[in-house]
């Protein structure tokens, strides 16, 4: 009788606990942020890397700058209807050069003067728009981690590694 009494709660536990487990899954799916294969997704926009390039300093796109750069071309995409502009970028992605420093790449002018004049104009949902930016490189050989972090925090749900040509 207490074998079956024992085995019962056991049962009802497990059933309790695999259902809340599903609950939070699928509530976790529907809100999901992550960033791989040059695309990130957060809570109100889409992002996709389109181009990167290392730009020397005294080049076009780097033509005040005393290092290098590494820079990136996204388009963004609003999915929520909430204020988004191209520099929403800035939010959510920080470069690193793991093999000099643990540290955080600067953020350098941008890139393309090209976009700057939209640079802060919101995007309606659904809608897209162009944006470029860059930061300041340790040295020319090392390869770039770009780190997505969630929208609103600093936790990283995702990296992806470039490397410089």
């Amino acid at each position: 009788m207490k074998k079956t009494l024992l085995f019962l709660l056991t049962l009802t536990a497990l059933i309790s606990l695999s259902g809340c487990g599903m609950l939070g899954q699928s509530k976790n799916s529907a809100n999901s942020q992550n960033f791989s294969k040059n695309s990130l997704k957060v809570k109100n926009f889409h992002l996709k890397i389109t181009k990167t390039a290392v730009i020397p300093a005294g080049t076009s796109g780097n033509e005040f700058g005393k290092k290098p750069i590494f820079a990136i071309w996204y388009t963004i995409t609003n999915t929520s209807g909430k204020k988004v502009s191209p520099v929403s970028a800035a939010s959510v992605l920080r470069a690193y050069q793991p093999a000099k420093s643990k540290k955080q790449l600067v953020a350098a002018p941008l890139p393309d003067q090209s976009l700057a004049a939209k640079y802060k104009i919101n995007i309606k949902k659904n809608q897209s728009a162009k944006g470029s930016m860059a930061w300041n490189l340790y040295d020319t050989k090392s390869s770039i981690k770009i780190h997505g972090v969630k929208y609103g925090t600093n936790q990283t749900i995702g990296v992806q590694t470039y490397s410089i040509k």
